[in-house]
């Protein structure tokens, strides 16, 4: 989850339940209620995707994720304009992964990911991304 500020919301992705369902559904928090959101768009069913506000953009960014316990990880990115989800094209980017750390760099404008756990690959990535 992350805090959206620009809609003044948290913005809560996916998840999963019982280890093995994962889920693709969008929630906003504005400090009293939860709600359900029905985007156009969404990344498809994941839990320990990262996410946070990109304050250059006015968008919220999210990363990877892993579709259920001991399955694959992506390596897909997202935004999030506070009503829909859009899938962005990347000629790079970081491997597959779910975890790690994801934070906005307002020095330079930048979202940055640090690490995560790629499970078909068998090892924790100890690297840095920045978007933006």
């Amino acid at each position: 989850m992350a805090y959206d500020a620009a809609t003044g919301t948290v913005v809560l992705f996916g998840g999963r339940a019982g280890g093995f369902t994962a889920f693709n559904d969008t929630w906003t928090w504005d400090g009293r209620t939860w709600t359900k959101r029905a985007p156009a768009a969404s990344p498809s069913p994941r839990k320990g995707a990262v996410m946070a506000y990109d304050a250059a953009t006015g968008t919220v960014v999210l990363f990877g994720g892993l579709n259920k316990a001991g399955g694959r990880a992506f390596n897909d990115t997202f935004t999030w304009d506070g009503t829909t989800w859009t899938k962005q094209a990347t000629a790079t980017g970081p491997s597959a992964r779910w975890g790690g750390a994801m934070a906005y760099d307002a020095a330079t404008g930048t979202v940055v990911l640090f690490g995560g756990v790629n499970p078909g690959a068998g090892f924790v990535d100890d690297d840095t991304w920045t978007w933006g």
